[in-house]
């Protein structure tokens, strides 16, 4: 008796009823101008039209950023969204379409010190000599170990202002560019309602889909700890994103684990969205792991945590 009423068990519906497989990922192409690009595409089950996000990698080199992909594109897929995930030049399945943002940064910052060392090792050499001639040993060791510490202070600065220079520029040019051709990609798409597409992002990305909300017609931005490594040291990248979020056609929903790097990034951009007359949610969640870099990377790998609010945002704004 016992066995035949486990058969039967077995053979219930909502015993053989099994999770739904994760949709597996399509590799598409698109175009900006002459640069080939690759993105990785996650469509719900049916025709549709579904609406659909854009979602922004960050600056990981290689594929690392599919992580990201292999984690949120399931997730959106099931919930009724298309999800593309465009690679930018430089890296991923794009890496061939031109050099990678972070050798580019780091290039800037090198040249930058050099610079920096050839111009200042004559000057601080002259002031030593003018400062310490005839004076006692013991100043001629401190003076020299301040000039050198202020030299190389200077140096580091100026390198670090360079090398954020360099972020600002491809950002809000080459790598916007590119958001912009992926968006015209997936709007031609008989699968997906052109006129409810978001875009979202984490890091690097979350600064692209909030440059991509200044100047495409999204329905939503989700911007995850956009900025959050670079704001206290790029006074150009915070002056960027400040006149995006000002100017933005689309509500913005921003989000942070309570130890990523920084938390100024979402708090003042979500104020400066309202005091533009915008509409902007802020939401910062418990921590997340035990590190910076652990916080930081709650914006995909803790969707557990953050996907009921971006899903309820997005379909305040997006799906009607």
């Amino acid at each position: 008796m016992v066995v035949a009423i486990l058969l039967l068990l077995l053979q219930s519906p909502q015993a053989a009823a099994m999770p739904a497989p994760a949709p597996a990922p399509e590799v598409v192409t698109f175009q900006n101008h002459d640069l080939t690009l690759r993105g990785v595409l996650y469509k719900p089950e049916g025709p549709g039209p579904f609406p659909a996000v854009l979602y922004n990698h960050g600056s990981a080199p290689g594929m690392l950023n599919s992580q990201a992909f292999d984690a949120l594109g399931p997730l959106f897929a099931r919930r009724g969204w298309v999800f593309f995930a465009p690679y930018r030049r430089g890296q991923g399945l794009s890496a061939a379409a031109g050099p990678f943002i972070g050798d580019e940064i780091a290039s800037a910052r090198t040249r930058r010190m050099g610079l920096g060392l050839l111009l200042a090792a004559p000057a601080v050499l002259l002031l030593y000599f003018v400062m310490a001639r005839r004076r006692q040993r013991w100043f001629r060791v401190a003076w020299g170990l301040s000039l050198a510490m202020l030299a190389m202070f200077a140096i580091h600065l100026s390198a670090t202002r360079a090398a954020a220079g360099t972020m600002v520029r491809l950002l809000e040019t080459e790598h916007l560019d590119d958001q912009v051709a992926a968006f015209r990609w997936l709007e031609k798409q008989n699968f997906v309602d052109g006129k409810r597409i978001a875009t979202a992002g984490n890091s690097f990305g979350g600064i692209e889909a909030l440059l991509g909300a200044e100047r495409i017609d999204y329905c939503a931005a989700i911007d995850a700890s956009g900025g959050a490594e670079s704001w206290a040291t790029a006074p150009a990248l915070r002056a960027l994103m400040t006149r995006a979020a000002r100017a933005s056609k689309a509500p913005a929903f921003f989000f942070h684990a309570e130890n990523d790097y920084n938390l100024s990034p979402g708090r003042t951009l979500a104020a400066e969205m309202k005091n533009a007359g915008k509409i902007s949610e802020l939401k910062v969640y418990p921590a997340f792991g035990k590190s910076a870099s652990d916080g930081h990377s709650f914006a995909w790998s803790g969707s557990a945590v953050w996907s009921a609010d971006v899903f309820r945002f997005l379909e305040a704004h997006c799906v009607k």
